[in-house]
């Protein structure tokens, strides 16, 4: 029984045109079929995507709008998205102090800049260098990138997180470049905070505060005592973050 036969007890006298019901369900037909195609596109890469380990927002960072500058706190914000837009900003230098560094993404992220001819500089701490997962080694297979490695002991560390892109934006704060540290630790499933670390990243692009990070960073790049190669593992106890 149609839905008239159900209203009146029984169907009306005058005609029913059905051009315009047909006219719905020939649209809702053609709306279905797109979305049926476009998802048939859109499976096989998210099961790349989720095979690999790589998080969503990784993928495919630039759906957001461009990070604000100012204060940024993990693990409220996932970080890493924010360091990743940023680099993919870089056009000429990126100049990085970072005390902690394991994030792969972070480091894929560098190399692609190096591929667009972006000149990129890492200072870094010799004890911490030898972290389980740190990315140097990696990046010093790739022309563009240099290194240069602070002639510390535990008590004089080299403890800066910041780096300075194009002399135009800083970032500074607490959180080393590692998925914790990011509050990018859970990628395969939500873990809630048990796996993140409280930190801040801090945005900025005024002259003032870039150029003052610039001038420190070339200070510390141009050490006579730095090291220009992954020094043999200390002795000393590393902190892992």
């Amino acid at each position: 029984m149609d839905y008239l036969s159900h209203q009146f007890g029984q169907r009306p006298d005058f005609p029913i045109h059905h051009s315009l019901e047909n006219g719905h369900r020939q649209e809702d037909q053609h709306g279905s079929t797109k979305a049926k195609s476009f998802l048939k596109r859109l499976f096989p890469v998210l099961l790349i995507f989720l095979l690999s380990g790589i998080s969503p927002a990784v993928a495919f960072p630039l759906f957001a709008t461009k990070p604000s500058m100012g204060e940024h706190y993990s693990p409220a914000e996932n970080l890493e998205v924010i360091d990743i837009a940023m680099i993919r900003q870089a056009r000429h230098r990126i100049d990085i102090a970072m005390y902690a560094f394991t994030d792969r993404h972070l480091a894929k992220a560098l190399i692609d800049a190096a591929g667009r001819g972006v000149r990129i500089r890492i200072y870094r701490d010799r004890i911490q260098i030898h972290d389980r997962g740190d990315q140097s080694k990696k990046l010093l297979e790739y022309p563009g990138i240099t290194l240069r490695i602070k002639r510390n002991g535990r008590s004089n560390i080299m403890h800066l997180k910041a780096y300075e892109i194009d002399g135009r934006l800083l970032r500074t704060g607490s959180a080393n470049w590692s998925p914790p540290g990011e509050g990018a630790a859970c990628r395969r499933s939500s873990c809630g905070h048990r796996l993140q670390q409280d930190n801040n990243l801090f945005l900025t692009e005024d002259p003032r505060m870039v150029q003052g990070f610039e001038k420190e960073f070339n200070h510390l790049w141009n050490r006579p005592e730095n090291m220009r190669h992954l020094p043999p593992r200390s002795r000393h106890r590393h902190n892992r973050t």
